[in-house]
C-alpha cells in the first residue's frame, strides 16, 4: 500500500525518537526560534521609530531591550544547535542504517540480487546517507515547517484586524505556489529511477578503475581509450539527468519571483495608502510593513518547503517498500540431527515472469549420506541449481522437498542450519581469524576452530584464532593470499560441519585458487569429513570429483547425463568427452 506524507512523517519520528530522542527536541526548539525571531524582527524596528516619532520613555525602552534580548538568546541559542546536530544526525542515521541492513539479511535473497532490488536498496541507502533527501531532508525540513505553519499564524493574528484582503492574497499565492511546487517535483521524481540507474553504472566504474584488478586489467589490456568513452557516456547520461532536474527546478525559480512580486505589491500598496489616508500611524506603518513582509517570506519559504518535503516523502517511499518486504521466516522447524534427503521434483527456475529459463524440468535426489557432484560448463545452471537447494531462490516451478516435506513449509532459517556451504566468491571480515571461523561464538570454541583450521590446510599465523585478519582495524593483521582466503571460508564449512550439525556440505567451487592435485586431495578431505551425510560438489576439474556415488552433467539448464564415473566413462557420453579433453591437459 502507498503510504500518504503524514504516514511517512510518523514513521520517520517514531523512529528517530526510537534512534535518537535529542533530534526530536532539537526539532522543537527550531520550531519556537523560527517562528520567534522573524516576528522579533518586524517588531524591534517599529518600536525604535515610535520611540522616536512619540518619546523614548521607559516603556518603549525596555520593550526595545526584551526584543534584543530575545534575539541574542535565540540566535545564540541556534549557534548551538547547528553545532551539536550534525552528532545527533550523525547518530539517527546509523540506527537507519542499522535497521536497512537488519532487513536486507532477512529479505528474499533472489529480490536482493536482482536489478530491482539492487536500486531499491541503493536508493534506500541513499535516503539515509544523503543529506538533502530522504531521512535527513524529511527532518531538516520539519523544523522548518513547524516553525512557518507557527510562524503564519502568529503573524496572521498581528494583521488581520489590519486589513483582512491582504491575508486572503498571501494565502491564495501561497496556496497557487504550493501547487506549481509540487507538480514541478513530481516532474523531478520520475527522473529518480532514471538517475539511481546511471549513478550505479558510474559507481562500478569508477570502482572497477580504481581497484586494483581493475587497474592492472587496465594497463595489460590497453582499455584506457575505450575505458574513457564508456565512462564519458555514463557521466553525460548522468549529468544530462541533473540538468533536467535543474531545468524544473529554474521554472520553479520563476513562478516563485513573479508569485513573490504579485503578492509583496498588494499588501504594500495597501498598507501605504493607510498611511496617507491617516488610519495608521508611521511606526505602525514599519509594524504591518514587517509583518506582511515576515509572512510574505514565510509564505515562500514554507510553500518551497512542503514542495521538496513532499518529494523528500516521495524518496521516503522506496525506503519503506524495501523496509516493508516480506520476509517472514515461519514454517516447521526440520529436525535436527536427523539425515536430510534432498528432492527435486520438476523444478523449473527463472529470475522473472518474462525472464529466460535458467533451468528446466530438474528431477534430482540427494540420498542421505550419497555424496553427488555436479559438473557441466560454465553457464550450465550448476549454481542456480545449489542455490535453490539452499533455498535462497525459490523454483518458478516444481517443489523442492526436504525429507518429503515441502521445502515453502519449513522455517527456512532452521533448515538453512543443516547446511554447510562454501561458494566461489570469498568473503572475509575485517575481525579476528576465530570470528572469521565461528562468529560470535569464536570465543567458546577455541580448540574446534584450531582443528577446523588445520582441516582446511592452514598452518602457522593463521593458527592463532585470535590474531587480527586484514589490517584495516589492527596494523598486525594478517593479510591472507587467495589460497588463503579460500581456506578460512572452507573452515568456517568444517566449523559448522563438525560442531554445528549441518547435514549437508555443499562446495560449489571453493577451490578455484587450488591446483588440480590439491583440489582432489582437498575434497577428499572434507568428504573423510562429511563420514555418513550428504554432499554436493561443484568442480570444472573432473578427475577432482571422480570419487562421488554420482555424477550429474549439466548442459543449458538441464540435467543431460547421471551416473557413476566408470558408467559414464563406459559410453559414449558428454561427461567422457569432457574428462578425456581435460585430462590431455595433464599428460
Amino acid at each position: 500500500m502507498r503510504k500518504n506524507i503524514w504516514n511517512h512523517t510518523w514513521y520517520v519520528l517514531s523512529k528517530t525518537w526510537k534512534f535518537e530522542k535529542r533530534v526530536l527536541f532539537v526539532l522543537v526548539l527550531q520550531t519556537v526560534i523560527g517562528a520567534a525571531v522573524p516576528v522579533a524582527g518586524a517588531v524591534l524596528p517599529a518600536l525604535v521609530v515610535n520611540g522616536i516619532s512619540n518619546g523614548m520613555d521607559s516603556g518603549i525602552t525596555m520593550q526595545i531591550a526584551a526584543v534584543i534580548l530575545l534575539l541574542l538568546l535565540c540566535n545564540t541559542v541556534s549557534a548551538y544547535l547547528s553545532n551539536i546536530y550534525g552528532t545527533y544526525l550523525l547518530n539517527d542515521k546509523i540506527g537507519f542504517l542499522s535497521a536497512l541492513f537488519r532487513q536486507k539479511m532477512k529479505v528474499d535473497y533472489a529480490y536482493v540480487e536482482s536489478p530491482e532490488g539492487q536500486n531499491k536498496y541503493q536508493n534506500a541507502m541513499m535516503s539515509i546517507l544523503n543529506d538533502n533527501s530522504g531521512i535527513p531532508g524529511m527532518l531538516s525540513l520539519i523544523g522548518p515547517c513547524m516553525a512557518g505553519i507557527l510562524g503564519i499564524i502568529v503573524n496572521m493574528v498581528l494583521i488581520i484586524e489590519f486589513n483582512v484582503w491582504i491575508v486572503a492574497v498571501l494565502v491564495i499565492t501561497s496556496a497557487i505556489h504550493l501547487f506549481i511546487a509540487s507538480r514541478i517535483r513530481r516532474k523531478q521524481d520520475t527522473l529518480r529511477e532514471p538517475a539511481a540507474d546511471a549513478s550505479r553504472k558510474l559507481n562500478y566504474l569508477f570502482r572497477y578503475v580504481s581497484e586494483n584488478t581493475g587497474a592492472r586489467e587496465i594497463r595489460i589490456f590497453d582499455m584506457r581509450a575505450w575505458l574513457q568513452k564508456v565512462m564519458g557516456q555514463a557521466v553525460r547520461t548522468r549529468t544530462g539527468i541533473a540538468e533536467k532536474s535543474a531545468e524544473y527546478g529554474f521554472w520553479l525559480s520563476v513562478s516563485d519571483c513573479v508569485i513573490l512580486a504579485f503578492r509583496d505589491v498588494f499588501a504594500y500598496s495597501v498598507t501605504i495608502h493607510a498611511v496617507f489616508a491617516g488610519k495608521i500611524e508611521v511606526w505602525e506603518l514599519v509594524f504591518y510593513l514587517g509583518i506582511i513582509t515576515c509572512i510574505s517570506s514565510i509564505f515562500t519559504d514554507l510553500t518551497n518547503h512542503m514542495a521538496a518535503y513532499g518529494q523528500r516523502s516521495l524518496e521516503m517511499t522506496v525506503f519503506r517498500e524495501f523496509m516493508d518486504r516480506e520476509c517472514a521466516d515461519e514454517g516447521m522447524e526440520p529436525e535436527s540431527g536427523k539425515p536430510v534427503r534432498i528432492e527435486l521434483k520438476d523444478v523449473s527456475f527463472r529470475f522473472s515472469e518474462d525472464g529466460p529459463y535458467v533451468l528446466r524440468h530438474i528431477n534430482l535426489t540427494l540420498h542421505a549420506g550419497e555424496k553427488i557432484a555436479l559438473v557441466g560448463e560454465n553457464g550450465a545452471g550448476k549454481s542456480t541449481l545449489v542455490k535453490i537447494i539452499c533455498g535462497l531462490y525459490r523454483p518458478s516451478e516444481g517443489k523442492v522437498l526436504v525429507n518429503g516435506t515441502d521445502l515453502k513449509e519449513l522455517k527456512l532459517s532452521g533448515y538453512q542450519q543443516l547446511l554447510a556451504a562454501a561458494f566461489q566468491d570469498t568473503y572475509l571480515l575485517p575481525m579476528s581469524i576465530g570470528e572469521n571461523v565461528a562468529f560470535g561464538e569464536s570465543d567458546a570454541y577455541r580448540e574446534e576452530i584450531r582443528k577446523c583450521l588445520e582441516a582446511a590446510g592452514l598452518d602457522g599465523e593463521f593458527l592463532e584464532e585470535e590474531r587480527p585478519l586484514t589490517r584495516m582495524l589492527d596494523a598486525g593483521g594478517l593479510v591472507p593470499s587467495g589460497g588463503q582466503k579460500q581456506k578460512l571460508v572452507l573452515a568456517r564449512v568444517a566449523f559448522k560441519l563438525l560442531y554445528k550439525n549441518a547435514q549437508v556440505l555443499i562446495l560449489d567451487e571453493p577451490t578455484a585458487a587450488m591446483d588440480a592435485v590439491s583440489e582432489k586431495a582437498f575434497y577428499e578431505k572434507y568428504i573423510g569429513l562429511s563420514k555418513d551425510r550428504s554432499c554436493i560438489l561443484i568442480s570444472h576439474r573432473l578427475k577432482s570429483t571422480s570419487f562421488c556415488d554420482s555424477i550429474v552433467v549439466m548442459e543449458k539448464g538441464e540435467i543431460i547425463e547421471r551416473g557413476t564415473h566408470e558408467s559414464l566413462m563406459g559410453g559414449d557420453t558428454r561427461y567422457k568427452a569432457m574428462y578425456e579433453l581435460q585430462s590431455g591437459y595433464y599428460q
